[in-house]
């Protein structure tokens, strides 16, 4: 009767298997709730009743890799389609303007532009054109594009931006080198004359 009992007290600390696949699907849903340009870092903005949702084909970004960035069109929840004739993108960057080839793909509603990030950093996005007769003038930034070394292993390799700026570097300290040792060997110059010039006079009198 003891160990009945006891036995009995250990099963009542024993929850039912359903508890753990409710807990599950909980989680679950509290996923799908989260919007999807968070999910896979994309920029979203409203433009009147359209959505445009824009990132890259391949994230991470790495700079010296093919990648196309792409571009989601919706109304409400029904993707717009044949807009590559009436909208333009563009990449900005340092000055720079790359004209991108928008092209539509095999799911309705989604383009594409090809474009081979040779430089790490902020991008910028210029969405002009318009939808369905609407007027498009957006300014976008997708996901920054990393170096390389954060993807190599065992060793990374130098970052060619990183070497460009260290061989300016060298090279302005050269040139100021260059600068101190002229104006060094000039002032020495005119030492020598003057100690000349003082000679000449000690011996005039």
């Amino acid at each position: 009767m003891t160990k009945s009992g006891a036995h009995g007290d250990r099963n009542s600390w024993k929850l039912p298997g359903g508890i753990f696949i409710l807990v599950g699907l909980v989680f679950v849903g509290l996923l799908s709730l989260l919007p999807a340009d968070t999910a896979f870092a994309h920029t979203r903005v409203e433009v009147g009743p359209y959505t445009l949702i824009l990132g890259w084909e391949l994230e991470p970004v790495i700079v010296g890799e093919r990648n196309a960035l792409v571009l989601e069109v919706l109304e409400g929840e029904t993707p717009v389609a044949g807009l590559e004739g009436t909208l333009r993108l563009e990449v900005l960057y340092a000055g720079r303007t790359f004209i991108g080839n928008l092209a539509p793909t095999s799911t309705p509603g989604l383009y594409r532009a090809e474009i081979f990030p040779t430089v790490r950093g902020q991008y910028e996005v210029q969405l002009t054109g318009s939808i369905e007769g609407l007027a498009v003038d957006e300014l976008l930034e997708p996901e920054e594009v990393l170096p390389a070394r954060v993807l190599q292993f065992p060793e990374s390799q130098p970052d060619l931006a990183e070497v460009q700026a260290s061989v300016t570097a060298l090279e302005g300290l050269v040139q100021t080198a260059v600068i101190i040792g002229g104006v060094g060997i000039l002032v020495g110059l005119l030492g020598v004359v003057l100690a000349v010039l003082g000679l000449r006079r000690s011996s005039a009198k």
